[in-house]
């Protein structure tokens, strides 16, 4: 006679968000977004304003907002370059 499993299955696993185990599948990549020219003048408007933040700051803490500056500059060059790559004028 063969022996019983005791074990739980993956159908009986209770999951917090849906009633079934995730699958096994590979994730698939989201394609890179593709910027525009309208992108590139809001993206040149995030770093002046984030300029703008840093020089109105009158606190004692010199990094304060710097981050945001940083991330504004970061994104404004990704986009510069992908226009660069595709033949647009910047």
């Amino acid at each position: 006679m063969a022996k019983k499993s005791t074990g739980v299955g993956r159908r009986d696993i209770r999951r917090p968000f849906g009633d079934r185990a995730s699958s096994r599948k590979k994730r698939m990549l989201s394609e890179p977004r593709r910027y525009t020219l309208f992108d590139l003048e809001r993206a040149r408007d995030r770093v002046e304003a984030a300029e703008r933040r840093i020089e109105n700051d009158h606190s004692n803490n010199p990094n304060r907002g710097r981050a945001g500056l940083e991330r504004a500059r970061l994104e404004l060059h990704e986009i510069e370059l992908q226009l660069n790559v595709r033949g647009l004028p910047v």
